[in-house]
């Protein structure tokens, strides 16, 4: 819905990626290989940034360059396989409620200031206090309460041991607490916003990762404006890198000029760019994996019809996913079956829904058309998906008004909120933190149930998922999908993917779980 990673879809050249990507440790090996450096490369991506704090990040563009400027404790690649970054090491009780983080020494801000446990205690704290708990892990941390109440200055399960040690106290187990400090929402801040405003740093942002923004600024190519950020090598970083010395990202509204191509390395491709940029000479389009989930919301607040239980899981089961992917995206898709993000244990992707079921429904149901309006966007082939919707609809008798919005900004903004519309097409990245998403689908006020759905039945078992029994939790998860299913609130469709387009001197890149592209491993040729 209104997050940040609307940019692309498809598994074009999975295989390339596999053979460029490698694991962090991996990656420091490349680096090692005497090549000559380049200089500086462009890059373009859409759209403009809304803003360079991590946990403000909007869209994908926000999460790419913040990615490159900042670090985390916890390191998640492409595979969601955790490794150590700012946290040298770990442990954890035997409760599973204490985690106590030893840091890397001799790590500096890109001011020069060294990074120590008081950046740990400022993040956290500005986490909580900031987002007033729209990430719900934070509810895990213990004293949040008291924090936001206003009744503590300090949360009193962050402590302080020393410079390079820190504990964090859980209220309870809560397994997905390492991936949450590995999602980019989590990048570590200088305490203080290092002596800047918070307006001041929002823009001019320190950090301690792999590049350093040097300037940023408008600049034209030909007679097109671009906001451009320039990132420089962070010469005192504390890992191995590749051989790039700069980027500058140049950031647009608008959909990519192809004539303008000649002047950009790598660039950040939508769906409905792809196919012509893989025909360009000197370009490699790889993709990230797939884990960005698009499906249907359905608005039983518009029509009277889509209160009938029945007629929701008609929807949900007349689609032919499969049929989805090749027709729309030449199987450069995933079809989707649950709305169990795939970073969960249990999620299942085997499961398939049972299409037969849409023919038996109907039966039950009053004869004559149902009609129903469809909202989406024209970006990224969404326009063509609600055409299928419709197509698919149409064999039941049910009739479909698809209404597209050129504006893929103003839908993702406003558009899907104040809409009246029976159906919306939304979507939402997989982060490392996936419980975050599930949580958010069912919460009344939560981030992505944009329809204000009330199922408290869902939501305590979904509250109740942290657990060390791994088969109760694999059987709470199940009745969850199933919860999720019969209710048909949600209609899963595809899961896709990111696309970067190379220019052939790009020897490697990466990518980290959730689809951003890991600047630091960026390997180069002459």
């Amino acid at each position: 819905m209104g997050t940040r990673k609307y940019a692309s879809v498809g598994l074009i050249m999975l295989a390339l990626l596999s053979a460029a990507a490698c694991s962090r440790q991996e990656g420091g090996a490349a680096a090692a290989v005497e090549v000559k450096s380049r200089p500086r490369l462009k890059a373009i991506i859409v759209p403009q940034p809304r803003s360079l704090l991590p946990h403000e990040g909007f869209y994908y563009v926000d999460g790419q360059l913040s990615d490159a400027i900042f670090n985390n404790l916890v390191y998640a690649d492409h595979k969601g396989s955790l490794a150590p970054e700012l946290a040298e090491s770990w442990e954890v009780s035997a409760d599973h409620r204490l985690y106590t983080f030893h840091l890397r020494r001799g790590v500096r801000f890109h001011d020069g200031r060294p990074f120590t446990a008081a950046d740990v205690l400022f993040t956290l704290e500005n986490l909580i206090k900031k987002t007033q708990g729209r990430f719900v892990e934070t509810r895990f941390i213990e004293g949040h309460e008291d924090f936001l109440a206003g009744r503590s200055a300090h949360v009193s399960g962050i402590r302080v041991l020393d410079d390079h040690a820190v504990q964090v106290r859980l209220n309870g187990e809560f397994k997905f607490f390492l991936p949450f400090l590995a999602a980019e929402y989590t990048a570590i801040l200088p305490a203080a916003f290092a002596g800047k405003s918070e307006d001041d740093f929002r823009w001019h942002p320190v950090g301690t990762g792999p590049f350093r923004l040097a300037a940023s600024g408008n600049r034209a190519i030909g007679a097109r404006q671009y906001l451009v950020f320039s990132l420089e090598k962070n010469k005192g970083y504390f890992a191995p890198t590749g051989n790039t010395e700069a980027i500058d990202f140049y950031a647009s509204n608008t959909s990519i000029d192809k004539a303008e191509l000649e002047h950009f390395d790598l660039v950040f491709v939508s769906d409905s760019e792809m196919l012509e940029l893989s025909t360009q000479p000197g370009l490699t389009i790889i993709n990230s994996s797939p884990t960005i989930l698009n499906f249907l919301i359905l608005n039983p607040g518009e029509n009277d019809s889509l209160r009938q239980r029945k007629v929701r899981q008609l929807i949900l089961y007349a689609i032919d996913r499969e049929e989805l992917v090749r027709q729309i995206f030449q199987n450069q898709a995933l079809p989707a079956h649950s709305m169990l993000p795939f970073g969960l244990l249990g999620h299942n992707p085997y499961q398939r829904l049972e299409y037969s079921r849409a023919a038996a429904i109907r039966a039950e149901l009053p004869p004559g058309k149902i009609s129903f309006t469809l909202l989406t966007v024209a970006k990224d082939k969404r326009g063509q998906v609600g055409e299928f919707v419709r197509r698919e609809l149409a064999r039941f008798d049910v009739d479909l008004k698809v209404i597209i919005m050129n504006d893929q900004y103003d839908y993702f903004t406003r558009g899907i909120y104040e809409t009246d519309g029976c159906i919306i097409m939304g979507g939402i990245p997989d982060y490392p933190a996936a419980f975050h998403f599930l949580s958010h689908l069912v919460e009344p006020n939560g981030y992505y149930n944009v329809r204000k759905f009330s199922r408290p039945g869902l939501q305590a078992k979904i509250a109740m998922l942290p657990s060390a029994d791994t088969v109760r939790e694999a059987h709470l998860l199940a009745e969850i999908n199933s919860d999720l299913e019969n209710e048909a609130l949600y209609i899963p469709l595809y899961h896709y993917s990111n696309f970067i387009a190379l220019r052939r001197h790009i020897k490697a890149i990466t990518f980290k779980y959730g689809e951003v592209a890991d600047l630091a491993r960026l390997e180069v040729t002459e």
